[in-house]
C-alpha cells in the first residue's frame, strides 16, 4: 500500500493505492499526472525515513511506499 500526501493551501490530502487494486494504482497515477501538470513537485521516501532521504521523482512509481508533493519556493 502506498500514500501520496498533497500539501496545499487547503491542507494535507491524503490518497492510498494498493498494489493488489489496479484502479486504485490508476486513480493515483491520474492524481500524480494533475499535479505534476500543475507545476508542483514530488518526493518519494519510505514511511517512518527522516525527510532529508526524500528523493524527488518526475513520474508515478506505484512502489513507492510515500510520495509528497509540494510546491516549489519561490524567491522576490
Amino acid at each position: 500500500m502506498g500514500t501520496m500526501r498533497i500539501l496545499d493551501r487547503t491542507g494535507d490530502t491524503a490518497v492510498t493505492w494498493d498494489l493488489d487494486d489496479e484502479s486504485t494504482i490508476r486513480a493515483a497515477e491520474e492524481i500524480f499526472e494533475r499535479e505534476a501538470a500543475q507545476s508542483k513537485m514530488a518526493f518519494a521516501r519510505s514511511v517512518g525515513a527522516p525527510v532529508e532521504e526524500a528523493e524527488r521523482i518526475r513520474s508515478f512509481d506505484p512502489s513507492a511506499e510515500e510520495i509528497i508533493w509540494v510546491r516549489p519556493i519561490q524567491g522576490g
